[in-house]
């Protein structure tokens, strides 16, 4: 769309003479055109109209409308009052986009159920809700309101001025109360029994402890629902405490039906749910995910030293620049489809599994290093805590590596079924063990 002023109607009304006005032919014979001068189609055009209209480039007597794209004649000998009526009469694209132009007006255009452009207005009220909840979403410090970046945004935009880091704190704990007594009424409503999960989670960088409880429902839809109902900080792991922060939990949800409530096989869980009993009545469910990740740790520690043997080789290649550089040289001269490596997380034995799963698509180039690089080959030689670094590996284990991740890949597809938060998974359970 062809940008121009706010240019109200009688801005197009005073604009300069629209048609050319008459002149005597003696007059017209004594004047002498000027140098450089073209044809009538090609002089200047004054009207402000030809802001709203563009030509046509093979037919100069025909001109586009640049907001509704409709095509009128533009005879040089009629002049433009049918255009100027045009947008300012009959065309309610230029109305829509004049107002949504017009200083201070918060508005955005859109398009009715009948096909036709219209104006819609969004109200401070709306603006602020809208940047709370990105906030939220987001998961953006509150201090972001007041930053550079998004009040320039605003200012670009003609939105609004944004409220403040102490308005928005305001704001978003009167959202969270509101949204909380929403909730309340839905489970109170549909008196149905719900379930529960919980587990507890310790932070890396503070070392802190939170549990989290997640109940589960079906709507009236007849869909699975979760729900985030409890985020608590706990200073130890003991079954009594366990089980009082989930009565409490549970006292100011006003949850007082319960199916079943699943947990690792952790003895204070065990513990806590014994205790649990004396306020609910409840199933208790063992988390056969964490059965699985059981049985595959116990599994993995028979073959530990192959498995150290491959993560010591491929710590050494992602290590440094130029390891890597050296790496994919072999990879190429062996003709191994290029790809990455991936370095697992101990305590998660399906990065584990991933980590050998692609390692053993470049055994061919580990083994060209250990042949010809001897920084590679150095690097086992190294003393580590008093004790020479495991590595590299070899024939033996990666046959021991490969048998493996055959077995593993079993429960790693099981452990996807099974962990699975937007579908039930509990008649899927039986075919899972069956098949490992």
């Amino acid at each position: 769309m062809a940008s121009c002023d706010d240019g109200s109607d009688s801005d197009i009304d005073k604009s300069a003479e629209e048609v050319e006005t008459p002149v005597s032919r003696k007059k017209a014979q004594r004047k002498k055109p000027e140098e450089g001068s073209g044809s009538k189609s090609e002089k200047k055009r004054t009207s402000k109209v030809w802001e709203h209209f563009t030509r046509k480039r093979k037919d100069n007597d025909r001109a586009i409308c640049n907001y509704c794209g409709k095509e009128m004649a533009c005879a040089t000998k009629s002049g433009t009052t049918s255009l100027k009526k045009h947008v300012t009469i009959a065309c309610k694209a230029y109305q829509a986009w004049r107002a949504v132009n017009k200083e201070n007006n918060q508005g955005a255009l859109d398009f009715g159920e009948d096909g036709n452009m219209r104006v819609c207005k969004v109200s401070e009220t709306v603006f602020r809700e809208a940047t709370n909840e990105m906030i939220v979403v987001g998961e953006l410090a509150f201090a972001w309101v007041e930053s550079v970046a998004w009040r320039h945004f605003c200012n670009k935009t003609k939105l609004y001025v944004p409220h403040s880091r102490r308005t928005a704190t305001r704001d978003i704990v009167e959202m969270f109360a509101a949204k909380k007594a929403e909730m309340k009424q839905i489970l109170n409503e549909n008196k149905q029994r719900l379930s529960l999960t919980t587990d507890i989670w310790l932070a890396t960088h503070t070392g802190s402890s939170y549990m989290v409880i997640t109940a589960h429902y079906i709507d009236s839809l007849w869909q699975l629902r979760k729900l985030i109902i409890g985020f608590k900080n706990v200073y130890d792991h003991k079954g009594s405490t366990i089980c009082k922060v989930l009565v409490e939990c549970l006292m100011e949800w006003d949850i007082k039906k319960l199916y079943g409530i699943t947990v690792d096989n952790a003895t204070t869980n065990s513990s806590a749910l014994r205790k649990f009993k004396e306020a609910f009545i409840f199933l208790h469910f063992r988390c056969a995910t964490h059965i699985l990740n059981l049985i595959v740790k116990e599994g993995l520690l028979e073959i530990e030293s192959s498995v150290n043997d491959i993560r010591n080789a491929i710590y050494f290649v992602r290590s440094s620049t130029q390891r890597q550089i050296s790496f994919e040289r072999h990879v190429e001269s062996r003709r191994v489809q290029r790809g990455s490596l991936l370095l697992d997380v101990r305590t998660r034995w399906n990065s584990t599994y991933l980590m050998l799963e692609q390692a053993l698509k470049f055994k061919a180039a580990f083994e060209k290093m250990e042949a010809e690089d001897k920084p590679y080959n150095d690097y086992f030689t190294e003393i580590v805590d008093g004790r020479k670094r495991v590595g590299p590996p070899s024939r033996e284990d990666w046959e021991e590596v490969e048998r493996l991740v055959q077995f593993l890949i079993i429960f790693y597809k099981a452990t996807l079924v099974l962990s699975a938060t937007n579908s039930i998974t509990a008649h899927k359970l039986y075919h899972a063990i069956v098949t490992v």
